[in-house]
């Protein structure tokens, strides 16, 4: 088992350097997808990376242009170098890696997602 700090070293580094480690993953869970018989037709991938404990969801994908934001976090927030995504969202700044593949249109953000019947704990929720 990586340690968090493992992880980002090995694994999302290279990704974000723009490696060839992406098409990597990408060839090893297609192939994965297409042994399945329910499967659909596609070369786009999914990649969910879930790290208890250490990312806070509202300082990587920033709700800039929302006062609610600025009040509710006097001291965690970012008021500097956001890159912005649209005239409401942006990138933490150490994001920039992310920030060109949202640009190319090789990086989708998914907000707001959900399931029926929550119980307001953000660590049963992954």
């Amino acid at each position: 088992m990586f340690s968090r700090r493992d992880f980002i070293k090995q694994g999302l580094i290279p990704v974000f350097a723009g490696s060839a480690v992406p098409s990597v993953f990408a060839n090893g869970l297609a192939a994965t997808a297409a042994d399945s018989p329910h499967a659909p037709p596609s070369d786009r991938v999914l990649v969910l990376v879930q790290l208890a404990g250490g990312n806070d969801g509202l300082n990587t994908v920033i709700p800039f242009a929302d006062g609610a934001y600025h009040d509710a976090r006097p001291t965690l927030r970012q008021d500097q170098g956001v890159l912005p995504l649209n005239s409401q969202l942006g990138l933490h700044p150490n994001l920039k890696g992310l920030k060109a593949s949202f640009d190319a249109g090789q990086l989708a953000i998914v907000q707001g997602v959900g399931y029926p019947s929550p119980n307001l704990s953000h660590f049963a929720s992954m």
